[in-house]
Formats: structure tokens, sequence, C-alpha cells
């Protein structure tokens, strides 16, 4: 097995460059499993077993290999057919192995004590179906354990005397195979208890023909008490449907028993063992082992899993009333309505229908004050953008190095420039000699501080003269304590000592600067376009499927199509879940100050430096102009279609690489994003439920843009903008956030 899984990775090595480590893990990591069935394929019981060990090992993910035996020995066995069964083990095992066997009932169990350390003596084993369990079995066996198979026999006849109060004797009928004698002594400790209410009679020794003939002949006090029937004397084999349905022919008397593949089949009913059940928590056990938990630290299972089950037919036919039941009692072959027949998901759906009417009110709320908040910032922006710009006092910021990254109109008109003639030159420019030495002297410390009150500077105008000015300074740092830009306010103050009055529009010119601050926080947590975009679309979407789903609920005549229904509430259940990752995405993700301050192409780098340290995943990035003449509104909708594309590559690529490229040829914008991840499909290109890629064409739409995406499986997808730019470096007029 060693050799085969070098070939394996050698082969992928060499000739599947392109599958990344993650195929590669996964190949390392899928584990074997060996199941040894006692009997043969068919055999109700068995295929049960398989049936619940699938349910839990057979994963669409294919990380489980499982491989089944089964040594049809309710049929043939022997010391003959063992040994062959051996011979033919070994020749098969002989250069596999396995990181669990998993061991069906007794059978099975006592092969592989007594061949463990020929076949697979490192290899942990799972038991289940095992009747008549003993410690001492498992004596010095550390990679043995499982679950037992204990059925309820004290139980089964408790209910069974209950239901019919008039009955003298119980007839038990049972075989002579391994199981078969186990049951009967389990039978024999638990007669003494009932000996004093009935009569027990043991069938076990017949042929069919004749067994036939005793169960025609019973007395109405009586009830059958079924056990294993699979062989008769003379041999003959008989399926366990087979056994029920030859002695239900012939008896006029209830008959009960104590595994469920008898269930509906005959029977009224019991406290049964379920084959299902035995293999699904014998395969939970192995895929504990196959997680990495110790056999040692794993009990075995000693309280089988069984249930009281009732056959509704039977239960008519011996007028036995469900409220005599036990109350957890499952009932089979029950007629049922349209609610009892989809119980589950009527309820399932007026949830689901009930959570969406909460969410659906959650978000209208959130829409309406989101729109009235939007135009109480929109109106307190330019009201406060109007007392900024013509506020008495001068207003600037510079970046660490000293330089002017902005100011006010104040500012400009007060020493004689424009504000384009300002912004990106020193602040010392505009000092007299002995103010620039206190400047030179003093901005390395500016970082220590957050506030550097009542700095006194000199000015001097473009026309040469000079004011004395007072500084208020405010700081801020970036994440590693350097100096990332001050908010000054600066007041003449040969104005100020000739007007008192400034004294009062000084304290509203701070307190201007501290809402002026908290607006621009404010703003930078609205909710955007994408709420319209993403949400207007999904709530829409609901809103079909919701009404869709009410009329076949609530449609008279209609007969329901469980598997459109479970697919269209799947859908809207994903829909719901991607509505919420949005509504989080879009509380969450804020304006980036760097795109205000610096430009698109710093945001950009900014927003691959954020993904980088999140994600591991390599960028390679080309940006071919230091400058981008952007608007604010295009800037703000080119930067969100490239935070949306990081978005998709991260949650849906599988991707190790991103290649980003930022082209500005004065005509036109160009955007290009390329991974290495699975690829995008066609179907995925187009689909209407993709939110976020409809959010990134309909951004680039409102500029004037085109958006083209392409997808290669296994070789990555391709999204690349277009936006066109006009002579103003503007690419429309239209706020693509609005």
């Amino acid at each position: 097995m060693f050799k085969k899984t070098v070939i394996l990775i050698i082969f992928i090595f060499v000739f599947c460059p392109l599958i990344t480590p993650d195929s590669y893990a996964e190949i390392a990591a899928k584990k074997r499993v060996l199941v040894l069935n006692s009997y043969h394929k068919g055999l109700s019981w068995t295929d049960r077993v398989v049936d619940g060990i699938e349910s839990v090992l057979k994963t669409g993910s294919g990380d489980i290999e499982l491989y089944y035996e089964y040594m049809d020995s309710k049929r043939f066995f022997d010391k003959e057919q063992r040994n062959k069964l051996f011979e033919l083990y070994k020749h098969k095992f002989r250069q596999d192995s396995f990181d669990v066997v998993i061991a069906s009932d007794n059978n099975a169990l006592n092969f592989v004590l007594d061949f463990h350390q020929d076949f697979f003596p490192l290899t942990p084993v799972v038991f289940c179906g095992i009747n008549n369990f003993k410690d001492s079995i498992l004596k010095e066996r550390d990679l043995f354990t499982g679950v037992i198979e204990e059925i309820d026999i004290k139980s089964t006849l408790e209910v069974a005397l209950k239901l019919h109060p008039d009955i003298k004797k119980v007839v038990f009928v049972n075989d002579k195979t391994t199981t078969g004698i186990a049951v009967k002594n389990e039978v024999l400790q638990i007669a003494p208890v009932f000996e004093d209410r009935v009569e027990f009679e043991f069938f076990d020794d017949f042929d069919f023909a004749e067994l036939k003939e005793k169960i025609w002949k019973l007395p109405r006090d009586s009830i059958v008490l079924l056990s294993v029937v699979n062989r008769d004397r003379s041999g003959n084999f008989f399926a366990h449907e087979e056994s029920l349905a030859l002695i239900y022919s012939e008896s006029s008397v209830p008959i009960y028993s104590f595994w469920d593949t008898y269930i509906g089949k005959g029977i009224v009913g019991g406290k049964l063992t379920s084959g299902y059940h035995q293999g699904r928590t014998a395969a939970g056990i192995a895929l504990s082992i196959m997680e990495g938990k110790s056999v040692k630290e794993i009990p075995v299972v000693r309280d089988s899993p069984n249930s009281y089950m009732f056959d509704y037919q039977q239960l008519k036919l011996f007028n036995i009333k469900q409220s005599d039941l036990p109350a957890e009692s499952i009932i089979f072959n029950e007629p049922d309505n349209i609610y009892t027949r989809y119980k589950t998901y009527i309820l399932s759906g007026l949830l689901v229908m009930s959570s969406l009417v909460m969410i659906i009110a959650v978000l209208l709320t959130i829409m309406f004050y989101r729109k009235k908040m939007e135009k109480v910032l929109r109106d307190s922006e330019k009201r406060y953008r109007d007392l900024y710009e013509n506020a008495p006092d001068m207003y600037h910021s510079i970046n660490k190095e000293g330089i002017i990254i902005y100011c006010n109109e104040t500012e400009a008109r007060m020493l004689g420039y424009s504000k384009e003639e300002i912004i990106g030159r020193p602040l010392a420019d505009f000092f007299t000699e002995e103010s620039k030495k206190m400047h030179a002297r003093e901005l390395p410390f500016l970082k220590d501080k957050k506030v550097h009150p009542d700095v006194e500077r000199e000015f001097v105008r473009k026309d040469g003269s000079t004011f004395t000015a007072s500084l208020n300074i405010s700081t801020e740092v970036d994440e590693n304590g350097e100096l990332f830009r001050t908010k000054t306010i600066a007041r003449d103050l040969t104005e100020r000592r000739r007007v008192e009055e400034l004294k009062k529009s000084q304290e509203q010119l701070r307190s201007l600067s501290a809402y002026l601050e908290s607006a621009r926080e404010e703003e930078k947590k609205r909710i955007a376009r994408q709420i319209h975009d993403e949400l207007g679309h999904a709530l829409t979407t609901l809103s079909l499927d919701l009404s869709w789903l009410n009329n076949r609920l609530t449609g008279e005549g209609d007969t329901l199509d469980i598997d459109l229904i479970k697919t269209r509430t799947q859908a809207m259940s994903d829909l719901i879940e991607s509505t919420v990752q949005t509504v989080q995405r879009i509380s969450s993700e804020l304006i980036p100050g760097v795109l205000d301050h610096l430009g698109l192409a710093e945001a950009i780098k900014w927003q691959i430096d954020k993904y980088r340290s999140r994600t591991g995943i390599i960028y390679d990035v080309n940006i071919n102009t230091d400058h981008i003449e952007l608007d604010q509104n295009s800037a703000i909708a080119v930067f969100r279609i490239f935070q949306e594309t990081l978005i998709n590559i991260v949650r849906h690529a599988d991707a190790t690489k991103v290649k980003v490229l930022l082209i500005d040829n004065d005509k036109e914008l160009i955007l290009e994003v390329e991974d290495n991840g699975k690829g995008i499909n066609a179907e995925h290109i187009t689909n209407p439920e993709s939110v976020g890629l409809i959010g990134i064409r309909e951004r680039a739409r409102i500029l004037g843009g085109k958006v083209n995406i392409s997808g290669k499986p296994d070789k990555g997808t391709t999204v690349k903008v277009v936006i066109p730019m006009n002579e103003k470096g503007s690419s429309n007029d239209t706020d693509p956030d609005s």
C-alpha cells in the first residue's frame, strides 16, 4: 500500500503541477475502512447495518474508502469454510492496510479476534451487533471497542402482556444458529420473572413444515415471541422476511420480536433493536478513531439503541389502542394525511417563513433609517463643509514629512494663495526663518502627544507680509506609532486681539472640528449602494419564494412535491445565509481613509496588505501610475469593485496567488485581477443570485465602463474592468454609491 501511495504522489507531482497544495493534502489524508460482515449481502439485518455505517462514513468528499467482505456464515459456516476464509483474506489483504476494521455480528468479531495478529495487528477494530458479550473476550485487546447488541426481551414481554392481559402462553420460536442460541439463553434467564403469569414453550428444533403446523394449532390465549429463524433442522436457509412470512401465514395470534427487520411485515412490535443504529454507532466510533482519538479512551457502548416500534395494521387487527402504547413508541404503516406526512416540512416552512418575515422587517427598518440618516448626513456634510471652508480660522493637515495634504479656503485666503498652490508643499514654506527652525525641531516629536495646544508660528503671506497665528495641533498615528497626519486649527492672533468676538468663534470652530471628524467617521459607516444592489435583489427573490411556498402549502387538492419544496426552501436558506453575510460585510467594510488622502492606487495597495496578512495569499501588484485623477465617487466605485473581487477570491477561488494590474492611460482606467484558483464557470457568471458579480457590473455600468469575467477550470478566474476617463479625471457625474 505504501509503494502505491508513493507512486501516486510522484505521478501527481510530475504530471499535475497545477494541482493545489490542498489537493495533495486531500490525497494523503484519505482513510480506508474494512467492513467485515458475518452474514451475506441481501440479509436485511446486514444491509441495515451497512446502511448505518454508510450514513456516517460515506461522505460526499470521498475522503473515506469503504471495503466490504461478507462471510455468509448464516448459510455456510463450518471449520472448513472458516479456514478457506482465512486463506482468502490472507491472500487478499497481504499488501493492504486499513485505518479501522468494523466487525459486524459475533462470527465476524470472533474471526477477527482469532486472526487479528495475522491480518492487521496494529489496526483498531470496532464491533457491532454482538450478542452475549462478555468483558473477558477483550482481555489484553487494547485495539478493540464497539457497541453491544442487547435485545430487550424483558421490555418486549412486559409491553406484550400489558397489551394482551389474557395471554396464558408465550411461544418462543428460534433456530440453532449462533445468534439463536445466544438469544434463547437470554430468554431462559428472563423467564422466571414471568413464570407466575405465563407459561413458556420453545420451538427451536423443527422443519418448517412442522413449525407451520404448530403455529396454526396455537390456542387464542398465546402469543409468539419470534427470535432468529434462518435455518431449520434440515439445513434449509430462510431470510428474516421469508421465515416471518411463513409463520405469519399460519398464525392467528399476535407475534412480537426484538429486531426492526421484522417490523411492518407481520409482527405487532416490541422494543426492537435496529441494525441501522448499530452500524451508525459503530461508524461514529470509527470516525473518532480516524480523527485521532485513542481506542483506549472509547469505552464499549453497552446501552443498545433500542426503541418501541409497532405496526399500525397489527394494532388494528388485534384491537390495540395507541393510547395504551409507551409514550415514545414509533408507529409504522399509520394512515397519513398531508399534515402528518409532511409535518416536519410544514413546521420547518413555517419557521423559515417566520424568520424571513422578521428578517425582512428588520431589513426594511434598517433601510428606512439608512435613507433617513443618509439625508441627515448629506445635509450635515454640506452645512459643515461650508462652515469648514469658510471658518474664520485656518484649517490644515500635514503628513509625517510635513507636507500639507489639505487646507481650508480661509487658510488659502489669509496666505494669499489658492488651495492648489498650498496643498502638496511643505508647511515650512509659509513660515518665517525663525518659525522654520522651531518647526523643524518639533516636527519629529509631534507623534508623542495627541494634542499640542497654543503653538505659535509666524506665517509669511504671498505678498511678503507676516502674521502670527496660534496653532492647536491634534495628531493621528498609524499602527506602528508613527505620525500619520495632523489636524491643525490656526488662528490669526492679530485679528483675535483686535476683535474680541473671535473668542466665541474659536469655541465654535473647535466644536466644528470635533463634529466634522465625527461626521467623517459616521460617513465611513453609512450603508452604501451595496444594500440597494445586493439586498434588494435578495429580498425580492425571498418575497417571490415565500409567495410560491405559501401558494404550495395552502393550495387545496394539490399534491405537494416534497423534493421541489426542499430544493426551494434550501435555496431560500442559502439566500438568507448569503444575505446575512452580505449585511455583515457591508456593515463592517468602511471606505478607508487612505482612499480620501492618498488616492485609489494607495487604497488598493492598502487593501491588498490587509488581505495578505489575513489569508496568506501571494499578491503580484503592478500599478503603472503614482496618482490617478479620479473624483471621490468614481474612486469609491472602483475601490468597491476591487474589494468585491478580492472577497470572491478568498471565499470561493481556493487560490494561492493573485495578480493585480492597474493602468491609467489618460483615456481609460483598467483594473485587472487574476487568480490561480479553481476557476469560475459560465453558470456562476450568469447566475442572477451572484449578487457580488451583479454589484461589480452595476458599479462599472454607472461609470460608463465595462466588465469582463472569465474562468478556466483549475486555472483561475480573471476580472477585467475598463472605465473611460474624461479630461477632468472623472468617469461620470453620478454617485455610484447613492
